[in-house]
């Protein structure tokens, strides 16, 4: 399930889960309503993606718990720092992850999610947000050579 952006296309979603069977579900709900979909099984992996292809991107759909030393807050706080106009909308089952957790802007949606709560809550959010430049463009931007 990856992708090849063009400019007419519906906005790009990258899911960050690494129970195979959850992944497959949000991105095949999210591929059938017509959004492109990238899959990552990890943070780091989603941040190498976003490295690559941040420009494509608009939400990130992740997983609170994901394995490796990044989970899905501190990829949250990573990509409001970073790419400030990508949004982000974190997910978990585990009561133990809190709303009040969240130090960025993100949103959190308890599992089990509801996909016409997931879907909504992207449509919503996944339209380009005018103004919100990614920190390498404003770095590109203010260098003086």
């Amino acid at each position: 399930m990856s992708v090849s952006r063009s400019p007419s296309s519906k906005p790009v979603i990258l899911v960050v889960e690494d129970e195979p069977d959850e992944r497959f579900l949000a991105a095949s709900l999210l591929e059938e309503t017509g959004f492109d979909v990238i899959e990552a099984e990890t943070a780091e992996h989603a941040l190498s993606i976003l490295n690559d292809r941040a420009d494509e991107v608009s939400v990130v759909f992740s997983d609170v718990r994901t394995p490796g030393p990044i989970g899905g807050f501190e990829l949250a706080r990573i990509i409001g720092v970073t790419w400030p106009r990508v949004r982000v909308l974190l997910t978990s089952g585990d009561a133990g992850d809190q709303p009040s957790d969240l130090r960025v802007s993100a949103t959190f949606i308890p599992k089990p999610w509801r996909a016409s709560d997931i879907l909504a809550w992207v449509e919503e959010n996944a339209a380009p947000r005018a103004g919100m430049p990614d920190a390498a463009i404003l770095a590109r931007s203010s260098d003086p050579s």
